[in-house]
């Protein structure tokens, strides 16, 4: 039995959701991923804050369907954030184990797949997601760059 391709539109994080976005990024990601985004940061600790750093709109093919995003995490200590010790703004920098529990403890229960090989790439509907999970296929397909 396979799986009818999601109609999910692509949001743009920035303007409509919950999340952190930094200043002058675009953050397009398929709503069932933003709502998977928006529980995960709900089972954070309530001074980490996640950072999505790249979302739809890379010419990468691992960000083609929306349904893939690149992040990593903040400590919010009442003022402006200040990036937490163990995971950097340039996701190309190894994480502290205390920084990949924390994505993991929040991000897999909420459905998403981490990429083993990068600590920041997380996704859910896209075929690395239905590979991981045993999904018939993915749900969803690749989206003209707007």
């Amino acid at each position: 039995m396979s799986l009818p391709e999601s109609a999910d539109a692509l949001v743009d994080v920035a303007a409509s959701a919950p999340l952190m976005v930094p200043p002058g990024r675009s953050a397009l990601l398929r709503f069932g991923v933003v709502e998977r985004l928006v529980v995960a940061q709900s089972l954070l600790p309530r001074d980490i804050q996640l950072v999505i750093v790249a979302g739809h709109g890379l010419q990468d093919a691992t960000h083609v369907t929306g349904g893939a995003v690149d992040l990593t995490l903040f400590r919010v200590d009442g003022g402006p954030p200040a990036e937490l010790p163990c995971c950097h703004g340039d996701p190309v920098d190894p994480a502290a184990p205390g920084c990949l529990r924390l994505l993991a403890g929040a991000l897999t229960p909420s459905g998403l797949f981490n990429d083993p090989g990068r600590w920041w790439h997380w996704s859910y509907g896209d075929s690395p997601w239905a590979n991981a999970t045993g999904a018939a296929q993915a749900r969803y397909g690749p989206v003209p760059r707007l």
